[in-house]
């Protein structure tokens, strides 16, 4: 038996019988931050909490209201300490450069207009986010210190966020993840959030990149979400790696990047 490019030929029977193999279905996911700048809007949405995901957050919540500086933030009295709070749909929430350049990319894959690929939003109070989640506002940052005086991304490290992704990834047949995460501190360290799980998924066939935009610097955001436009404008398999994405887009000219694996 001879394979070829996913179909199998019976050697003794060519003219008669031809197996097809079809390609493994592939799915893509993309990891996105949520944004500072955020809109109440009171549009609300359909998506449910990842599993097992709720009591991290009403954990991370009683933190929240004993750190004083945290507590005291105006869009936390009027959010998340707000038992009565106006519920906004995620994507309609977050209004950051990178969703302000993104957001029909990401209102198209919500749409189900690229099948093979999903998005989840890494938020330093949420955790993991589904797009049309319905989430009150906030004021937190993955670097903040809370009372016990642990940063925020380190009680999301230990408190083992990873495990609850790495069981979305099992559980939905993801073969590609695309980390378009920050991870600079002291504000921004999201992409070391899920150290544990590049770990873990580096003896598994799962594939996994973090997109590098490079000399960006503070605009680099914008240039994932660039990026995310181009790709999915150009060829949306490129993020199941049929081909692999090329490191220039005509459509981002002067900007070159860089795929590590994660």
């Amino acid at each position: 038996m001879i394979r070829d490019l996913g179909a199998l030929y019976l050697k003794d029977q060519p003219s008669k019988s031809q197996l097809i193999q079809p390609r493994p279905f592939c799915h893509a996911l993309v990891l996105i931050p949520c944004s500072e700048q955020k809109n109440v809007a009171g549009v609300q949405g359909l998506g449910q909490p990842f599993m097992n995901i709720q009591n991290l957050r009403n954990r991370l919540l009683q933190i929240v209201q004993l750190t004083p500086n945290l507590a005291d933030r105006p869009e936390n009295l009027r959010g998340i300490l707000n038992p009565n709070a106006v519920l906004t749909r995620a994507i309609d929430l977050y209004k950051g450069r990178f969703y302000a350049k993104g957001g029909n990319s990401l209102r198209a894959i919500l749409s189900g207009s690229h099948p093979s690929t999903s998005v989840t939003i890494v938020s330093a109070f949420y955790g993991l986010v589904k797009l049309d989640e319905d989430l009150k506002e906030y004021d937190l940052k993955m670097g903040d210190t809370l009372n016990n005086g642990m940063k925020v991304y380190e009680f999301w490290q230990q408190n083992q966020l990873w495990q609850i992704l790495l069981n979305h990834i099992t559980q939905n047949s993801i073969t590609h993840v695309w980390s378009l995460l920050p991870d600079s501190l002291p504000d921004v360290p999201y992409h070391r959030v899920f150290n544990q799980l590049w770990r873990v998924l580096r003896n598994t066939q799962v594939q996994c990149f973090h997109a590098e935009v490079l000399g960006a610097g503070s605009g680099t955001g914008f240039k994932r979400a660039e990026w995310l436009n181009a790709v999915l404008n150009a060829n949306p398999q490129y993020l199941v790696g049929m081909p692999f994405p090329p490191v220039r887009f005509p459509a981002i000219p002067r900007c070159t990047f860089n795929y590590a694996r994660c």
